[in-house]
């Protein structure tokens, strides 16, 4: 098939890709060429008028405009998704560090509360070992009459 021929002249209007409406507001259509040089090529033009001045352009042509105008777009998207791939992966890392901090942090605060036990353990055998020590100190002289205090000793 050639790219052109002579029953018709391409003319664009310098309209790249598939146009749904001409300028005129009416729909195009998509035509077969029954030309001897371009037979059951597909095409589109301007339904109002037919002459040179006014719309006509092979399918392919308008496909190929298409793909070449998708292409930057194509590009930036896959560089938005490279970028993107980056990100995620820089926010897994930051994810795992967290999850290593909260993990220490656990396992610190296992050990202070461990460590608070021991504390508080340690708080209560020094008060009751300075409280004997104070009770002997005060009747260790003496001889204890428990019975005073209100304690019954015999049943030991």
């Amino acid at each position: 098939m050639s790219s052109s021929s002579e029953d018709s002249c391409v003319n664009t209007m310098g309209i790249r890709g598939f146009q749904e409406k001409y300028e005129f507001g009416r729909k195009i259509i998509i035509y077969t060429s029954k030309s001897k040089s371009n037979p059951g090529r597909p095409f589109y033009r301007c339904p109002t008028l037919q002459n040179r001045d006014h719309l006509f352009k092979w399918v392919e042509e308008t496909v190929f405009e298409e793909v070449q105008d998708a292409f930057p777009k194509v590009e930036c998207f896959e560089t938005d998704i490279c970028k993107s791939k980056v990100e995620f992966e820089s926010m897994k890392t930051v994810i795992e560090e967290l999850m290593e901090e909260v993990r220490k942090t656990k396992n610190e605060l296992k050990r202070l509360n461990l460590l608070m036990k021991v504390c508080f353990g340690s708080l209560g055998l020094i008060i009751m070992i300075m409280m004997n020590c104070v009770f002997l100190f005060m009747f260790g002289k003496k001889k204890l009459d428990f019975g005073s205090l209100g304690l019954n000793l015999s049943s030991f």
